[in-house]
């Protein structure tokens, strides 16, 4: 952090005009060079940050669903979650050339019902593929032609304790491996997509969390469940 020092006088001294200068010479030249760590610790508060203010650092958009109640697909690709509400947050403007967006998503696994996780009927490297579910934050945007979407990422867990590449011996075409059941787990994650192209072309319409599961005998559910989108002061 920038420091500017004041000279002090005592009784009787005589300062020169360039010791009482001085200070106000060393702020002007720090003013001018102002340090990225020209902060005292901890200065900035959630007032700073959100909504709430006339003037806030960053804008936050956000859905939460803490109601408890359960979501539940079987479906094969990706679906947006729908509890109480579709965990959607609108978006509606426009980012600037190499604005950055940061997104958020977390949210609790509730009762899953695992039938497959080890099918020896699939290629070598995806036989315990039906093992896992994924998540994925969509992004939808307009260039001026329609709505388009873009991934902004995928995370995946699994449904029980085994992983893919565990040896077996097996002769039927689905080989149901068991495996320990992970329910009732704590989900989260987050990214930064960053807008590269001409300020006013682009507007960011939605950002949608989903999910979805690999192999359709299985049941994936969902409870209290968010998505947040954080975008800096313009």
């Amino acid at each position: 952090m920038t420091i500017v020092n004041t000279n002090f006088f005592q009784e009787d001294d005589v300062p020169t005009a360039v010791q009482l200068n001085q200070p106000f010479n060393d702020l002007a030249t720090a003013s001018a060079n102002i340090a990225a760590d020209n902060s005292a610790p901890n200065w900035i508060t959630r007032k700073h940050m959100f909504d709430g203010v006339v003037t806030p650092c960053n804008q936050l958009y956000s859905q939460i669903d803490n109601a408890g109640s359960h979501f539940t697909t079987t479906s094969t690709s990706y679906v947006t979650i729908n509890n109480s509400a579709l965990t959607e947050v609108t978006l509606n403007y426009s980012p600037n050339q190499n604005e950055i967006l940061r997104v958020n998503a977390s949210g609790l696994v509730t009762e899953i019902d695992v039938n497959v996780n080890y099918d020896n009927a699939l290629a070598a490297g995806s036989k315990g593929k039906p093992n896992y579910y994924a998540f994925q934050i969509l992004l939808e945007y307009n260039d001026g032609g329609g709505t388009l979407t873009e991934t902004l990422g995928e995370w995946g867990y699994s449904f029980t304790n085994l992983s893919a590449g565990r040896y077996f011996t097996g002769t039927s075409d689905t080989d149901i491996r068991s495996g320990t059941p992970i329910g009732y787990q704590t989900f989260q994650f987050s990214t930064l997509t960053k807008y590269t192209g001409v300020t006013g072309t682009r507007t960011y319409e939605k950002l949608k969390l989903q999910c979805k599961v690999f192999d359709a005998s299985n049941t994936l559910g969902i409870s209290r469940n968010a998505l947040y989108a954080i975008r800096p002061k313009a």
